[in-house]
């Protein structure tokens, strides 16, 4: 009887290490997902002009000019091109100076050079001219200006002088920046 009492547990034993072991086994499975999330950017081009084309026609670049006298006014059209993909804010920066001729002395006067700003499109803060809209991807300004006109009462102190017009643009996304070019953060340091 002993015998037939260990048989039996020993049977009862491997039956039950028989079931956990069967009841241990899981079905599993596993996937893993890739998702790849790029972000936009901004882009553009300064773009300096000698005078609006007619449509159709192909812009001319702008390129230096010389012999300009007093009471002349030269084309220069400055606009800026949106090349990325996303919608920007923009804004401009203008610095003139004026170099007088070797050996002449002198203060010379900035405002006896001027341009004709777009004060419809553009506003005045800073030191800098912003655009009032928004400027879709592909899109281009209105003009900064389309000409510099150099005052009548330049006198002798500006004969053989260098006049510089320099303009630097720069440009920030709208998504969640504000309302307006105005209103925008993130510019880049002058």
């Amino acid at each position: 009887m002993k015998k037939r009492f260990v048989a039996l547990a020993l049977g009862l034993c491997l039956i039950a290490a028989a079931t956990a072991m069967g009841t241990s086994a899981y079905f599993t499975a596993q996937e893993t997902a890739h998702n790849v999330i790029t972000t936009g950017g901004v882009a553009i081009a300064l773009e300096e002009w000698a005078s609006l084309p007619e449509p159709g026609e192909e812009p001319v670049p702008f390129e230096d000019v010389a012999g300009v006298m007093p009471g002349a006014q030269v084309g220069k059209v400055v606009q800026v091109a949106n090349t990325g993909a996303s919608e920007a804010w923009v804004r401009v920066c203008l610095a003139k100076s004026i170099t007088l001729a070797q050996g002449v002395e002198g203060e010379p006067d900035l405002s006896l050079v001027t341009m004709d700003i777009n004060t419809a499109a553009w506003t005045e803060k800073d030191g800098y001219y912003y655009y009032n809209k928004p400027l879709a991807a592909g899109e281009t300004t209105e003009p900064l200006f389309t000409q510099v006109s150099f005052d009548k009462d330049m006198g002798n102190l500006y004969q053989n002088c260098t006049a510089q017009v320099d303009v630097s643009a720069q440009a920030v996304q709208t998504a969640n920046n504000g309302g307006s070019a105005l209103e925008a953060a993130g510019w880049p340091e002058a």
